[in-house]
This record gives C-alpha cells, structure tokens and sequence, in this order.
C-alpha cells in the first residue's frame, strides 16, 4: 500500500529561496535513486514550510534512507542550515489517491545464454558499469558526454531502473552474477514496437558479449512480449555498434540528418529494423 510522510519546517529569515533550490535537488536524488513518487512542497500563510513525500510502501523508504548517506550530501547540508525549528514527521498511509497516476516500473525477468546471465539492471551496478560511462572511446557517440562520478553514473541508471517504459537487463557471467558487465535495454516505443539499446565496458569488448545478449533480448521481445518490430538507432561512424545490428539481420531502412545534437556536435543518425517474421527466419 502506498506510504506518504508530511515534513513541516520553519525557516531562518532570507532563507527561503536557497532553501527551496536544496529541497528540490534533494527531493530528485532520492527519487532518481530510490523510486520514491517525488514530493511536494507547500508554504503555508503562516510561513512554514511543509512537504508531502509519497513512496511505493514504508519498506523502500526505509531502504532509501538506510542504503545512502544523504545528509552528508551538499543539497541537505543547505536544508538544515535554513531550517530554524524542526516539526515531528507525520507517517501517513493513503486511503484514497487522487492525484496523476503513476506507472510501476516494467518487470524485467532473468534470462539465460550458453555463456550470459541476464539480470534485471540495479543501482548497485553503478561501480562496475563506470568503466563504460566514463570511458571516452566507449562514450564517444553515445547521447551524452562521459560521466565523471560515480554519483553521476547512479543518478544516470535510475531511469533505466525506475521506468515504466524500459526494461534493462545487466550483461553478467554466470560466475560472476554480481559484475555487471554493461547492459541491453528494450524500450517500449507504442503497441508492438521497441528501440533496443546496448553498452559494453572496455575490457569486455570484442567477445560477442552485446550481440549474444542482445539477441536473447530479441528472443525475449518477439516472443513474450508479441513486439513485431524492433528498432535501434546509432552514429554514422559507431562501426562496432553497426557490427552488432548487421550480425543479428537488421535492416538498415534510412540516415536522418541532424538528428541528435551531442557532446561532439550536431550528428546524423542510421535507422536500423528488424521485424518479427525477419527474425524468426534467421
């Protein structure tokens, strides 16, 4: 059952817009990390400030505040420097939810080659999946410049984690289940149609690793979920990744032109797709 907590605070005078720049940096953390529902935060005619915190059960709150450090964080530092008086957290559990619904994250089930375990990605891969994120060569022609912190490589796999159009497996070895080696990603596009996505660390490169795990990806996305296309996107001059989607029979069906503007300019992009029937015959 959904859980909420109502936060109240009265504030040092002159303090009210750091304070609010703080909350609102604080309050994306712990959603990008822990799938929190967000927050929302009301001042009141009295001056105080009050804030309204939804979470999915009482259980991930208290993971969230267990498994990070958050006040060591600079964002809540600010918080408790502007807060003069400090109310009782009020737990609250909801009876009836009228507000926007929010979609739980896509169920991402194990899947098994002759040499791969495929597991659902987790923010606890973040330290071994840092070698791809925020390597030059391997970033090169990915949507975003290299990732400099490890804080940065979480905050960036929660939304590979915590949507609810995605579903990211971790490329692992069955020795080894706990390092993550990169990942395939299968994201849903509209009814039938899925964009799939892939990254490999440096010193898993050149095994076969991406296309052996991208195609029981493809198994998985034809099979049990009935996709009848699956599409994937990539630069122009990204040979390795054009490898992968030719080895496993892509169609290259058109180059749009500017399409992605990136740490390294205004690129190109190749269209590439498989259909369903295509795959079945290969």
């Amino acid at each position: 059952m959904t859980d909420a907590v109502l936060y109240r605070w009265k504030l040092k005078p002159g303090r009210e817009a750091e304070f609010e720049t703080a909350w609102a940096e604080g309050t994306r953390r712990i959603h990008s990390a822990c799938g929190s529902y967000g927050a929302i935060l009301h001042r009141g005619e009295d001056g105080l400030y009050w804030s309204y915190a939804a979470w999915p059960d009482e259980a991930t709150r208290k993971t969230c505040f267990t498994n990070h450090d958050w006040f060591s964080q600079d964002c809540f530092k600010t918080m408790q420097a502007c807060i003069a008086e400090r109310f009782d957290e009020m737990r609250l559990t909801v009876a009836e939810d009228a507000l926007t619904s929010r979609e739980a994250a896509l169920e991402v089930p194990v899947l098994t080659t002759d040499r791969l375990l495929l597991r659902p990605l987790t923010l606890d891969d973040a330290k071994a999946v840092y070698p791809a994120l925020s390597d030059e060569q391997t970033m090169t022609y990915w949507s975003s410049a290299p990732l400099a912190s490890l804080e940065a490589v979480r905050d960036y796999l929660s939304w590979n984690i915590h949507s609810a159009s995605v579903r990211t497996w971790a490329i692992t070895r069955p020795q080894a289940p706990d390092d993550a080696l990169g990942w395939v990603i299968l994201l849903n596009r509209r009814s039938g149609v899925a964009e799939i996505g892939y990254i490999i660390r440096p010193d898993a490169t050149r095994r076969g690793y991406v296309s052996e795990a991208a195609g029981r990806v493809l198994d998985f996305g034809f099979d049990k979920l009935d996709l009848r296309r699956v599409y994937a996107d990539t630069d122009p001059d990204n040979t390795g990744s054009i490898a992968v989607l030719t080895k496993l029979g892509f169609t290259l069906e058109g180059r749009l032109r500017d399409e992605w503007e990136t740490h390294i300019g205004v690129r190109d992009t190749l269209l590439f797709g498989l259909l369903k029937r295509e795959w079945k015959t290969a």
